[in-house]
C-alpha cells in the first residue's frame, strides 16, 4: 500500500481535462438512444456502442485494464484502468463495470437493470466536491447471439429454408471515475494493526476524515444537491493516492425534495442501516447521518486503539446477570453477516464507557498519543448522536464539521484539509488552494 508524501496537493487539484467520446460505432436507433435523452445524459461523455455483431464482451474493453481487479460485489466489477488507446486523456481511473441482467427478462434496452445504473450515472455526473468521486465518463456496450432457424417447406424438391433469430446475450454499462482508489477505508483501518511499525501515518490521516467526510455528506445534503446516498460504509469509502478519504458508489443513491420522505423496503446495506430502514418506517436523509455515524465510530475505535471490528464485537454481546457476556441471539454465537448497529443501540452507551476505560491503557503504553486520545474521546458524544435511535435526535449535516474540526489540529501532518476549510468559510465546495495547510 504506497501513497504520496503527507501534505501533498489534493488528487483533484489540478484541473481535470474533458473526456469526449469520438463517433465510431455509435449506436443509432432511438430504442437505445431515448433512455440516455431522457436521463439528460451529455453524448459527449456517454457513448452507447452499437454491437457490430460482436457475441462476445470484454470488460473493462475499451478502457485498458491496470493491475488486478480494484473490487466486486454481485453483478458490478471495478477495474483500475486508462482510457482507450490513442485517446488524449491519459490520467488513471477508477472504471465500474454494471453487467445490466434480470432474474425474469433478457437484458435489453428497456431493462430495469439499464434504467437504474442510468440514474446512477445521471447522479454523480451532478456532482462536484473534492471528497466525492469525480465522473469522467460513461458507456454501454452489447453483443448479441444470431441463430440460424431451419424450415424444410412442403414439396419434394423444395430446398430447406433458414430465418435468422439474433437477441442480445450480454449488456454492460461502464463508469469512468477519478480518481482510482488505492484502497478502502476497511481495508485501511485493519492495515493499522496488521502492519503497526508503519500505521503512524494512517492514524495521522484518519483524525482528518471525519471533518472531510463531514463536508462530503453536507454538500449531498444542500438544498441544491439534494442527494440521499443511501449506502455509506468503509467500503464505499476509498483512498486515493494521496491518501485521501473519497466518497463513492451511488447506485442506491435518490434525489429528494425537501419534507421528501422515503417509505416502505428499499435496498441497503444491513450492518450500516438505520432503524427506520429495518423496520421500513419513514425516513429522510438523517438516515446518512445514522450510517456516517457507524463508520466514525469504528474510525474512533481504531484511533482508541482498538480494532475495527471490536464495536461489533462489543456491541453484539449483552451482560447477563453474572457480569459474563452472552449473544444477543441467546444462542451463543451469531455470524458477521447477522449483525447490524440498529439492533445494539441499547449496547451503545456501555460501549463507549468501555472504550473510554480502555483508553487510559493505550495513553499508559504510548503517552505521546494522549492529545489524540483526549481529541477522540470528546467526539464519542457526537457520534452517539448521530447514531440516535430515533430519527428526530440526529443532527442535520450542515451541524457535523463543526463538532470534528478541531482533530485536523492533533498533528502538524497532514494538517487542515484546505478545501473543508474553504467551504466552511465560503460554502464553496471547491477551493481555489488545493494544498493542506
Amino acid at each position: 500500500m504506497s501513497f504520496e508524501s503527507n501534505g501533498s496537493q489534493s488528487s483533484q487539484s489540478q484541473p481535470i481535462p474533458h473526456f469526449v467520446w469520438d463517433d465510431a460505432d455509435r449506436e443509432v436507433s432511438d430504442e437505445w438512444l431515448e433512455p440516455v435523452r431522457t436521463a439528460l445524459l451529455d453524448p459527449k461523455k456517454h457513448k452507447v456502442f452499437h454491437h457490430c455483431s460482436k457475441e462476445y464482451l470484454k470488460p473493462p474493453s475499451p478502457f485498458v485494464q491496470q493491475g488486478p481487479e480494484l473490487g466486486e460485489s454481485g453483478s458490478t466489477i471495478v477495474y483500475r484502468v486508462t482510457p482507450p488507446e490513442g485517446h488524449p486523456y491519459r490520467r488513471p481511473l477508477a472504471l465500474k463495470v454494471i453487467v445490466c441482467k434480470e432474474k425474469t427478462r433478457p437484458p435489453g434496452p428497456d431493462s430495469k437493470a439499464r434504467s437504474n445504473a442510468l440514474k446512477e450515472v445521471k447522479t454523480m455526473s451532478s456532482l462536484r466536491h473534492p471528497h466525492i468521486v469525480v465522473y469522467v465518463a460513461s458507456f454501454e456496450d452489447y453483443c448479441i447471439q444470431t441463430r440460424e432457424i431451419g424450415r424444410r417447406p412442403r414439396g419434394r424438391d423444395s430446398t430447406t429454408l433458414f430465418r435468422v433469430n439474433q437477441r442480445i446475450k450480454k449488456h454492460i454499462l461502464g463508469i469512468a471515475m477519478y480518481p482510482p482508489a488505492v484502497c478502502n477505508l476497511h481495508t485501511l483501518m485493519d492495515e493499522v494493526f496488521q502492519n503497526p511499525r508503519g500505521s503512524d501515518w494512517i492514524i495521522r490521516h484518519l483524525h482528518t476524515y471525519f471533518g472531510c467526510l463531514a463536508q462530503a455528506v453536507a454538500y449531498l445534503h444542500r438544498k441544491s444537491v439534494q442527494i440521499r446516498h443511501k449506502d455509506i460504509k468503509p467500503d464505499n469509502i476509498v483512498i486515493d493516492d494521496f491518501g485521501l478519504p473519497v466518497l463513492t458508489d451511488f447506485g442506491l443513491s435518490k434525489h429528494f425534495e425537501t419534507g421528501q420522505d422515503s417509505v416502505g423496503p428499499t435496498p441497503k446495506t444491513l450492518k450500516y442501516a438505520d432503524p427506520e430502514a429495518m423496520h421500513e418506517e419513514r425516513r429522510d436523509e438523517r438516515s446518512d447521518i445514522f450510517s456516517l455515524g457507524c463508520v466514525f465510530l469504528e474510525m474512533a475505535t481504531v484511533l482508541l486503539g482498538q480494532p475495527p471490528r471490536f464495536a461489533e464485537d462489543q456491541l453484539s454481546a449483552n451482560r447477563n446477570g453474572d457480569g459474563h457476556s452472552v449473544s444477543s441471539s441467546g444462542s451463543g454465537g451469531g455470524s458477521e453477516a447477522d449483525f447490524n448497529y440498529s439492533e445494539s443501540l441499547h449496547n451503545l452507551d456501555a460501549y463507549l464507557t468501555t472504550l473510554s476505560r480502555l483508553s487510559r491503557n493505550v495513553i499508559a503504553s504510548e503517552p505521546a498519543r494522549e492529545p489524540s486520545i483526549h481529541a477522540v474521546l470528546a467526539i464519542l458524544p457526537h457520534i452517539r448522536r448521530m447514531m440516535s435511535e430515533t430519527q428526530a435526535s440526529r443532527p442535520r449535516a450542515h451541524e457535523l464539521y463543526p463538532w470534528f474540526r478541531h482533530l485536523y489540529d492533533v498533528y502538524d501532518t497532514p494538517g487542515p484539509c484546505a478545501n473543508c476549510e474553504e467551504e466552511r468559510r465560503s460554502g464553496r465546495a471547491i477551493a481555489s488552494s488545493r494544498r493542506r495547510s
